[in-house]
């Protein structure tokens, strides 16, 4: 029985890990922006991985949500890192085949935030 209980533990421990060790992927349209950094895809609330937009109470950070506002309609895609963010999914995105982190560090007052770039994206930034 003992066996038994420790094979099946195990199985499941497996079962968790490559769960987590696959990329999930969400695909659609930008539904609504929250501020630079934070977007929904048709109310799911995505976190742009590696990214450190200044909060919309400043200046930059309204310029930043402005910017993040254009894509509004657009087809986004993102791929998952596994994490959540106060209730938020983290993903790095792109839309139309640009990299919405690039765009968004090119056009406001984003920056990388080294430290959350998970899959080493922005190292040449």
């Amino acid at each position: 029985m003992k066996i038994h209980i420790i094979h099946i533990i195990t199985v499941l421990f497996l079962i968790s890990f490559v769960a987590e060790s696959q990329t999930s992927i969400i695909i659609g349209e930008i539904t609504h922006v929250r501020d630079g950094d934070t977007f929904e895809i048709e109310n799911t609330p995505i976190r742009l991985a590696a990214l450190d937009c200044p909060e919309n109470n400043t200046p930059e950070g309204r310029y930043a949500t402005k910017i993040a506002k254009q894509f509004v309609g657009s087809q986004a895609s993102c791929e998952l890192t596994g994490v959540k963010s106060y209730e938020r999914f983290v993903g790095y995105c792109s839309i139309n085949g640009e990299d919405y982190g690039e765009i968004l560090i090119s056009q406001s007052a984003c920056k990388v935030w080294r430290k959350y770039d998970v899959w080493k994206r922005y190292t040449e930034l």
